[in-house]
C-alpha cells in the first residue's frame, strides 16, 4: 500500500547534524503519520533529542549546530526554508520540555500567554474560552478551576507538566513535540501524562523522546531506535518490541546494551 503524502505530519530525509566537528546525526530519514504518537527511543547520547529539537528549529538558537538535509511539515512545506518565520513554525509545532517550565506567573496567565501573543482571542471571552478548554484538554482544569489566579509554580510536579501541555496546545499546534516529558515525575503523574498522550493523538501528532522502553511500548504507534547518531530501526511498535528486522534493536529492546 503506498502512503499519501498528505497522511504525513512531518517527511524528513538525509538529515545530519553537526556541533562544531561532532556529528549527533548522521544521514537519517523517517517520516511521521498523522494523528499517531512515535516514540524515539535509544540509549542517552544517542541523537534522539537533537532530532527532535531540528523540527521545530529548537537547534537555531546553538551557534555551533550545523543542521542539513530535508525538514517537510505536511509533505510539502519546508521547516527550514527561508519564506518560514520560526514563530509561525512554533505555533504549528509546539513543544513540552523534560522539565516543567511554568511561567513566574498565574495559571490562568501561562495559558493565556500563548493566544495573547499571537492574536489569537480578539475578545477576553474569547481568551477565556481557549484557556478552559486547554486546561480541559490537558485534563487540568477540574483541579485548577478555583486557583486560576495562582501563581504557577505552586502545582505539583505532574500538574505543572500539564500546565505546559495545555500551554502549548493553546496557539493550536498541529504538532506536538515531548522530551522526556515524565522523567522528573513520579509513577502517578507519568501515568495521568500517558493518559492525556492517548487522548490528545486524536487531535495532534505527538511525537515523544522517552529513555523508558515499556512507556514506548504503551503509548506510541511507531517506535523509532536511534543508536551513535543513526536511525537503525523505524516501524510500528508492537513489531519493534517483538519481532524488529535489526539485531541490534533486538539487542537494544532486551537488554544487551544500553
Amino acid at each position: 500500500m503506498v502512503e499519501q503524502v498528505n497522511s504525513f505530519a512531518i517527511k524528513t530525509k538525509n538529515v545530519s547534524v553537526h556541533y562544531g566537528n561532532k556529528m549527533a546525526i548522521d544521514d537519517v530519514t523517517i517520516n511521521f503519520t498523522k494523528n499517531d504518537v512515535t516514540s524515539l527511543i535509544g540509549p542517552s547520547g544517542c541523537g534522539k533529542s537533537t532530532f527532535l529539537r531540528c523540527l521545530n528549529r529548537m537547534n537555531d538558537v546553538i551557534e555551533s549546530c550545523k543542521v542539513q538535509g530535508e525538514f517537510l511539515l505536511n509533505g510539502v512545506t519546508d521547516i527550514y526554508g527561508d519564506s518560514i518565520q520560526v514563530e509561525t513554525l512554533r505555533e504549528k509545532i509546539g513543544m513540552v520540555f523534560q522539565k516543567p517550565n511554568p511561567f513566574p506567573k498565574s495559571i490562568f496567565e501561562n495559558v493565556a500567554y500563548g493566544p495573547k501573543i499571537h492574536g489569537l482571542a480578539s475578545t477576553q471571552s474569547e481568551l477565556n474560552d481557549i484557556v478552559m478548554e486547554s486546561l480541559n484538554r490537558a485534563g487540568l482544569y477540574e483541579e485548577v478551576k478555583d486557583r486560576m489566579d495562582d501563581i504557577a509554580t505552586g502545582l505539583s510536579g505532574g500538574q505543572q507538566q500539564r500546565l505546559c501541555i495545555a500551554r502549548a496546545i493553546a496557539i493550536r499546534p498541529e504538532i506536538i513535540l515531548m522530551d522526556e516529558p515524565c522523567s522528573a515525575l513520579d509513577p502517578i503523574a507519568t501515568a495521568r501524562i500517558e493518559e492525556l498522550i492517548n487522548e490528545l493523538k486524536e487531535k495532534y501528532t505527538i511525537i515523544i523522546v522517552t529513555h523508558s522502553m515499556s512507556q514506548a511500548s504503551r503509548i506510541s504507534q511507531r517506535t523509532a531506535f536511534f543508536h551513535l547518531g543513526k536511525l537503525i530501526e523505524h516501524g510500528d511498535t508492537s513489531k519493534i518490541f517483538t519481532k524488529p528486522d535489526k539485531e541490534q534493536t533486538n539487542d537494544y529492546i532486551t537488554g544487551r546494551f544500553g
